[in-house]
């Protein structure tokens, strides 16, 4: 491997779970209103609706992978962080910590709201969904700084193939 990339492995995952959890976003809804009607004593448990079916099957997806890309970062070298500020860093360090912990505790907290059942759980996995999107936001605004502004073309080029 590179100094300056990501393993093969390593951008395959980061890539597959960025798409997943869009896709995720965008069936959000489904799942919350499958969530809704089950409170209302609606019985869902074959009226799933084909989104919410997905959202919860691409949710244990993305935990699943998490935990293998976790596993991976453990046990394999990544490119040390680019040159930048202590308080970029420090951001850069919470942020990809974060996006740990969402990733993996977000679908177990969407199951055992999902299975046991709990509001204030769902209430927590549906918190956790608006903490992500910001976090997504925070992640993209990092990389156009990193490369618009700071002209460090370095730090895209570590997650891309070419």
């Amino acid at each position: 491997m590179s100094d300056t990339k990501y393993t093969a492995p390593h951008m395959l995952l980061h890539w597959v779970i960025a798409a997943l959890v869009v896709v995720q976003i965008a069936l959000a809804g489904e799942m919350q209103a499958t969530f809704a009607a089950k409170f209302e004593g609606i019985d869902v448990s074959l009226g799933w609706t084909s989104g919410a079916i997905f959202h919860a099957i691409l949710g244990t997806s993305i935990g699943i992978l998490m935990i293998w890309r976790l596993g991976l970062r453990q046990t394999t070298r990544i490119p040390p962080p680019p040159a930048a500020p202590g308080v970029i860093q420090a951001i850069a360090r919470m942020t990809h910590l974060l996006f740990y912990a969402l990733l993996i505790g977000m679908p177990l907290f969407g199951a055992a709201a999902w299975f046991i059942p709990s509001a204030p759980l769902g209430a927590v996995h549906a918190g956790a969904s608006k903490l992500l999107i910001a976090l997504i936001a925070l992640h993209l605004a990092g990389a156009a700084y990193h490369h618009f502004i700071a002209g460090d073309t370095s730090v895209l080029r570590r997650m891309l193939t070419r």
